[in-house]
């Protein structure tokens, strides 16, 4: 009887564990696809492509608003009831116009809000460089050490303010 007991209690702590470990990669899955839609619009906003960072812009706040915020941490979620509705009101505006310096200045707040969200949640898969445009004095967020900047269009414009490492 003993032995059910022990053998019972631990087939439930598994069983956690595995719950507890499927939430983690709801998260993280979720918050790479933001990453990843992210960097789609500020690679339309580089092109100065007003109608392709509009739609790109619709893609990245369905992503936002998909959270699985169930599945969060108490202080995920704490940082996330923070900051998701910045995110959703910056790529709303993004995705309701297709004027691309109306866009852009909705961008440099989406790439503060998500960057600080990203410096939390610790959980983006790919190493994340945030970028500081020395002409147009904003920050965003790159795949890429150089390259050019969402704000000016330009090469060697910014410079890394900071690494975000990749968390596997």
């Amino acid at each position: 009887m003993k032995t059910l007991k022990i053998s019972g209690l631990i087939i439930l702590t598994a069983l956690f564990c595995l719950r507890a470990g499927a939430q983690i990669s709801d998260v993280s899955k979720s918050i790479n696809t933001i990453v990843s839609d992210y960097l789609d619009l500020k690679n339309a906003l580089i092109s100065a492509d007003g109608n392709l960072a509009e739609a790109k812009a619709k893609v990245l706040l369905a992503s936002i608003q998909a959270a699985p915020v169930k599945a969060m941490t108490p202080k995920q979620l704490a940082v996330w009831k923070t900051y998701e509705p910045k995110l959703e009101f910056d790529s709303r505006h993004i995705s309701e116009v297709s004027l691309v310096p109306h866009q852009r200045e909705h961008f440099a707040g989406l790439s503060n809000n998500l960057y600080s969200v990203l410096k939390e949640f610790k959980l983006n898969k790919i190493v994340l460089y945030r970028q500081y445009c020395v002409m147009d004095k904003q920050y965003y967020l790159s795949d890429a050490a150089t390259g050019k900047d969402p704000y000016m269009a330009m090469e060697h414009c910014s410079r890394v303010a900071e690494t975000l490492p990749a968390n596997k």
